[in-house]
């Protein structure tokens, strides 16, 4: 079957026999996607584009994207944007940035740098 066909048997439109007769989820792809350069151009992105999803690491996007539970029209990419990949120890606590990754915070040179 080809993505994006119905079929008299109860398929939907975006999927397609994979191996073993298994049916797969054929995403549709994105319309626009957007790459600011900072938290100002993000926002000035996501106000002119409603419909836009951000996006950073991807990993909770792409689980309901493969699931069919979401479909994007516009993506704006938040990986570039310095102002929330920061962080601060203050008061005993450590502050960390919406865009710190994980590989980032599990490195040693990091974790010295914490109390």
């Amino acid at each position: 079957m080809r993505a994006g066909t119905t079929e008299a048997a109860g398929r939907t439109a975006g999927h397609r026999e994979g191996a073993a007769g298994l049916t797969t989820h054929a995403p549709q792809a994105t319309q626009a996607a957007v790459l600011p350069g900072s938290l100002d151009e993000a926002v000035a992105a996501l106000a002119a584009m409603p419909a836009a999803v951000p996006v950073a690491g991807g990993t909770d996007l792409m689980a309901q994207v493969n699931a069919g539970q979401l479909r994007p029209a516009a993506l704006v990419g938040l990986s570039r944007i310095s102002e929330i990949r920061g962080w601060q120890y203050q008061d005993g606590h450590a502050l960390l940035g919406a865009g710190l990754t994980h590989a980032r915070i599990g490195r040693p040179d990091f974790a010295a740098l914490i109390p």
